[in-house]
């Protein structure tokens, strides 16, 4: 008995050695093939084989980081490998990953599920976003059908065109930059407004700042090109009441008060249904607009400056949420919620070392600039 059990474990240890030898050559052997494909984009310092099957190279980049990855991205797809892209710790070093996988992997659309959604979405902002709207406006109960023909329609069509026209912004973003893409997700909701908004989802890796940037922005200024037209049309729709002027309204709004209706500038306006859902739209495009975690602004702030800046400023961020939440209006801690809920980490481009160019840089200031003109810390 004994000797049949040392028989064994010797085999067995004989079969785990060959095992470790195999799968030590196995690594040696994608380390020489990767590293051969690097060697006219990296000056290599350093190799190692990382868990998850991954390799790491390290050193200086002598082409620049956007022409490493797209050689790389082509060489490396051959062997099953994606890129990766990095700057180390210190700043001083690149760093190039080689992990296992595909860059892009299939996915089934569900039409069928988006166009359910949205026709229950147009359902719950005609029913509920119209009654909400007739107690803004007429203050009382009114019957179903009216709610629905005088208030619910122009809200519904209004509100549901500005998150549709958004949505649409960053799927056009996404596929002129080779993303894999669903097609808008509308929440509808039995309540409020009828809507908790729309999103879409990316189902690959973002492969730069670059195209983080161009996605990230595409939402919110194709919707406010609807948005404002809109906006301003329910103001000339309105009614001036005799009520003074809210001492909360943001810049953009007084702007386009004083060029349209300059009577109501200091007197309040009884808000018809379009100028409701229109506002509504310029205030979830300044919700969007906040540099933190997955929201529109937190991926503008990343590709703009950068892992260690956005993520401090989206901390500093869900600070200055909390501190409106307490002083200002309890709204703001919803709002926090949904952005903690997404994640105040981002997720890192494939190539997150090739910085934006001047165009984009100069298109974020003018979004920063954008944002403080849609920003009131009290919106509604």
């Amino acid at each position: 008995m004994k000797q049949v059990r040392r028989a064994g474990t010797g085999m067995e240890m004989d079969k785990n050695s060959e095992h470790s030898d195999s799968e030590a050559a196995g690594n040696q052997s994608a380390l020489d093939q990767l590293r051969t494909r690097i060697t006219d984009v990296m000056r290599i310092e350093n190799a190692q084989v990382e868990v998850d099957r991954a390799v790491a190279f390290s050193g200086q980049l002598i082409v620049e980081a956007e022409e490493a990855f797209d050689k790389l991205k082509a060489r490396f797809e051959e062997l099953g490998y994606i890129p990766l892209l990095r700057e180390n710790e210190a700043g001083q070093n690149q760093v190039i990953v080689a992990i296992k996988g595909k860059l892009q992997s299939a996915f089934a659309e569900r039409r069928w599920l988006n166009a359910l959604l949205f026709a229950a979405t147009i359902v719950t902002t005609t029913l509920f976003g119209g009654m909400y709207a007739s107690r803004v406006q007429a203050g009382q109960s009114l019957p179903t059908l009216q709610i629905i023909v005088q208030y619910g329609l122009p809200f519904s069509i209004t509100l549901l065109t500005i998150l549709g026209v958004h949505e649409l912004g960053h799927y056009i973003q996404a596929r002129r930059h080779a993303l894999p893409v669903t097609l808008p997700y509308f929440i509808p909701a039995p309540f409020g407004l009828g809507t908790f908004g729309a999103f879409i989802q990316m189902r690959g890796a973002v492969e730069n700042k670059r195209s983080l940037f161009d996605v990230g922005v595409g939402g919110p200024i194709a919707g406010l090109l609807v948005a404002l037209p809109l906006f301003v049309v329910g103001l000339l729709m309105s009614t001036v009441s005799n009520m003074p002027a809210p001492s909360h309204r943001s810049l953009l709004i007084d702007g386009l008060i004083s060029l349209f209706r300059p009577d109501a500038l200091t007197n309040g306006i009884l808000l018809n249904p379009v100028l409701l859902a229109a506002r509504f739209g310029l205030i979830i495009t300044a919700i969007n607009l906040l540099p933190v975690g997955q929201l529109d602004g937190g991926h503008i702030a990343y590709a703009a400056l950068g892992r260690r800046w956005a993520t401090w400023i989206g901390y500093a961020t869900i600070a200055v949420m909390a501190v409106l939440g307490f002083t200002v209006s309890t709204t703001w801690f919803v709002w926090m919620g949904f952005a903690l809920l997404s994640g105040v980490q981002h997720a890192q481009p494939l190539n997150d070392i090739t910085p934006l160019d001047a165009r984009r840089n100069a298109a974020f200031l003018a979004t920063a600039v954008l944002f403080l003109s849609l920003f009131s810390a009290q919106p509604f």
